[in-house]
């Protein structure tokens, strides 16, 4: 009996695993374009969040920051700063890598390094002053500038291309 009860429970869990991993499959992701002449060099720096969906770990941050910069092995250095709503200062380090395509990156948060998630730039203005950056999901997409601040024209642009990879972008909150 105790047997039977113990191979139930397996079974229905297998079952769950296997029904979230068709689910995610299945569930549609932003079109990116692949841009094979982005250059890594020319995004490295720092990047102020202009606009951003809501997430878990930048909830409740207000003037945010990342610095992106190469390290001696190759890889990219990632320090997303910003302030909480108790005015400290939050800070979030990672690794990023470059896949072979130019503008599709994979993150490594320093706290648990095993698993990346993708960090795609969508988006690039010529002179690399804008950038709209997103996921492989529909929950995360983030409006960057070299500035603090961008131009109306650039802002609805960015919207207007946001909105044509399919994100709600009503949903954008501010990042400064």
């Amino acid at each position: 009996m105790i047997l039977k009860r113990k191979l139930f429970y397996y079974l229905k869990i297998t079952l769950i695993l296997l029904s979230s991993i068709l689910l995610l499959s299945c569930s549609s992701s932003p079109k990116v374009e692949k841009n094979f002449d982005f250059s890594v060099e020319k995004y490295l720096g720092k990047w102020y969040e202009i606009k951003r969906f809501n997430h878990g770990f930048e909830k409740g941050l207000k003037e945010v920051t990342a610095n992106y910069a190469l390290e001696k092995n190759g890889k990219i250095s990632v320090i997303n700063r910003g302030i909480d709503s108790k005015n400290k200062e939050s800070v979030f380090y990672a690794t990023a890598k470059q896949t072979e395509v130019p503008n599709f990156l994979k993150v490594y948060p320093n706290v648990f390094p095993l698993i990346g998630a993708q960090y795609n730039v969508a988006w690039i203005s010529e002179d690399y002053k804008y950038a709209i950056v997103t996921s492989s999901s529909y929950k995360y997409l983030w409006f960057l500038s070299r500035e603090k601040s961008i131009p109306l024209d650039i802002y609805n642009e960015m919207i207007q291309k946001a909105k044509t990879l399919g994100f709600k972008t009503e949903n954008l909150i501010d990042g400064q």
